[in-house]
């Protein structure tokens, strides 16, 4: 599933591509993954309008159009946009999955943005002016906001009994951190994922705090993680290169990349963790 750094690097460029385009008409190919509000009236109201802004909350995209109406998009397990201007052709990775096309935007200029999905997990609103969406809402701290200091991560370690891997991918607690990125930021704070959070020292705590900045940022910077199925890219097909930097998510059957300690997998929450017992005590 994409986590906050696809999802961001995803909003960016769609901020940057359709910001101040017209989008003339939808057209949807999968009703299913529209959850509101019917078929009908979410094409009426996606015709002759101006996009004002992309924004994101956790792993939520929002297309802000000049209605005040807004168009919130969860990318499920396989979600994906592909942008093409009006004579280009799809990229090799989005002309294998054409298929799986569930929803077409068309814009004035004859450009259009595609929305692929393979699993068919993602989920998209359209919400009118001041309509609320409850499980944005409900949505905890954004982990790169200046108001997510030291002081209010450090209160919910100790005010919560959670182990410290289900606080991290906990999104009515911190949004947009998932498996990937958990895994990382706590083999990079030599943290045993089972740890209860209320049991960490305050130096352990700020090991975690600042990979929780650090680790998101730079994924962010290489366009986020692309695992072997390809499952994330970009608006033009391209794969993150985060992967790349990866100690220990997706090492199956090897070493630690600190001590050579062979690296073993648990389940928390049915979710694969990867841990080294030695450096992660």
């Amino acid at each position: 599933m994409p986590e906050l750094p696809e999802v961001e690097t995803i909003r960016r460029d769609l901020e940057k591509i359709i910001t101040k385009k017209i989008l003339i008409k939808v057209q949807v190919k999968t009703p299913i993954l529209i959850k509101k509000p019917k078929i009908d009236e979410f094409i009426y109201k996606l015709k002759n309008i101006l996009i004002t802004g992309v924004t994101r909350r956790g792993k939520y995209i929002i297309i802000h159009f000049d209605t005040m109406d807004s168009l919130i998009i969860h990318l499920g397990m396989s979600g994906r946009f592909e942008y093409t201007s009006s004579n280009e052709l799809p990229s090799k990775i989005f002309k294998k999955q054409q298929k799986h096309n569930h929803l077409f935007f068309f814009f004035k200029d004859r450009s259009r943005l595609i929305y692929n999905d393979v699993r068919k997990f993602g989920k998209i609103w359209l919400l009118e002016k001041g309509e609320n969406l409850p499980r944005i809402e409900n949505l905890g701290f954004e982990p790169l906001d200046e108001e997510f200091n030291f002081d209010k991560f450090y209160k919910l370690l100790v005010d919560s009994t959670k182990n410290i891997k289900q606080l991290l991918m906990d999104q009515k607690i911190i949004a947009g951190i998932g498996n990937i990125y958990a895994n990382e930021i706590l083999f990079n704070s030599r943290i045993h994922p089972l740890r209860k959070t209320y049991s960490l020292s305050e130096d352990e705590a700020k090991k975690i705090y600042l990979n929780i900045k650090r680790i998101l940022v730079d994924a962010i910077n290489l366009r986020g993680t692309t695992m072997v199925d390809e499952s994330y890219v970009d608006l033009q097909g391209n794969t993150g290169s985060y992967g790349g930097t990866l100690n220990v998510y997706g090492k199956k059957n090897d070493t630690c990349p600190v001590c050579g300690n062979p690296l073993k997998i648990i389940r928390i929450e049915n979710r694969s963790t990867f841990v080294c017992s030695k450096c992660q005590k």
